[in-house]
């Protein structure tokens, strides 16, 4: 078993984050699993002395978990004690709106599960910051005087279900990013950043280098990520995230997908974490659950210039 950092050094940057992303929780994450990564979660916060930690959707496997009361515990137990170390905050990803089974379903009954249980865990929690459906700064924006965040929980229809809908969901994300983002921007002297699960229409849209983007969803090319650092200088991983068909199946994988990776650059500071923990069911590969990865995190922090490195743990 093996871990991975990656910490991303930004000029000038006050605050320093601990971001996550694609925990999956679900019945085959709980028990001693959850405990070793809250384990490597903590080491890492206390050894770096993170001023937030930062998730990046996926938070379940599908909100199905909600149903059960002791799985639903064990996930509210997981939050809490993370939030003791620091403030938390939580972007919404594709799984935690969608329901177990062969068939992937999004409908409204879940949607509106999920976005009650966050908003009542925010609520009941002050150190459990939640960026919320909604198209109000209060719901949308965390701001502490220092640093800015923007949190994009994208619609379903930014998850394109098959190859052609790709130029529909471009224009969806591009549309609901824009009418958001001067949001963000509102606040002079700031320390900004854009996070959102789905990364695949970034380059739809026009963004100040000043925004840092953190991404999740594309579990990095869905391989061990030592073998996925032999594509490190390029923005596709081995095999990105496939599509489902209209029953809501997945069908297909693509080799070298777009988007599947980001690095930062000075012109494009975005990144995209691996998967915390391991590989959702719905994925062809479940079978190598429990292998790798054993927990994944990024550390984001000021330096001198911008930098990103990579090192992997036992």
């Amino acid at each position: 078993m093996y871990g991975q950092e990656m910490r991303w050094q930004i000029p000038g940057r006050k605050r320093k984050l601990l971001a996550f992303a694609d925990l999956h929780f679900c019945e085959t994450l709980r028990g001693k699993r959850i405990d070793y990564i809250e384990r490597c979660l903590t080491q890492a916060t206390k050894r770096e002395q993170v001023d937030y930690m930062v998730f990046l959707g996926d938070l379940i496997d599908a909100v199905d978990v909600l149903d059960d009361r002791k799985l639903k515990e064990e996930l509210e137990g997981f939050l809490k004690r993370l939030a003791k170390l620091t403030p938390l905050l939580i972007v919404s990803g594709n799984h935690d709106i969608s329901h177990y089974g062969e068939q992937k379903i999004v409908d409204q009954a879940g949607k509106d599960k999920w976005w009650g249980w966050l908003k009542d865990l925010s609520r009941r929690n002050q150190r459990i910051f939640a960026f919320l459906e909604g198209e109000t700064e209060r719901e949308m924006i965390y701001d502490d005087g220092v640093m800015r965040v923007l949190g994009l929980n994208l619609p379903e229809t930014c998850y394109p279900t098959d190859l052609d809908e790709g130029a529909v969901s471009a224009e969806e994300f591009r549309k609901y990013a824009e009418t958001r983002l001067p949001q963000l921007m509102a606040a002079p002297e700031r320390e900004y950043y854009l996070l959102t699960h789905n990364p695949q229409f970034l380059s739809t849209v026009r963004l100040d280098p000043k925004i840092a983007v953190l991404t999740g969803h594309m579990h990095n090319g869905l391989i061990p990520p030592v073998v996925d650092e032999l594509l490190r200088f390029t923005h596709r991983g081995l095999i990105g995230p496939g599509y489902h068909d209209s029953r809501g199946q997945k069908w297909e994988y693509i080799p070298l997908a777009k988007a599947a990776r980001y690095r930062p650059t000075l012109r494009r500071p975005w990144l995209t974490l691996n998967s915390c923990a391991h590989l959702p069911r719905d994925n062809w590969m479940w079978k190598w659950d429990k292998v790798f990865p054993a927990v994944s995190y990024t550390i984001v922090e000021g330096g001198e210039k911008l930098r990103l490195r990579v090192r992997y743990f036992k």
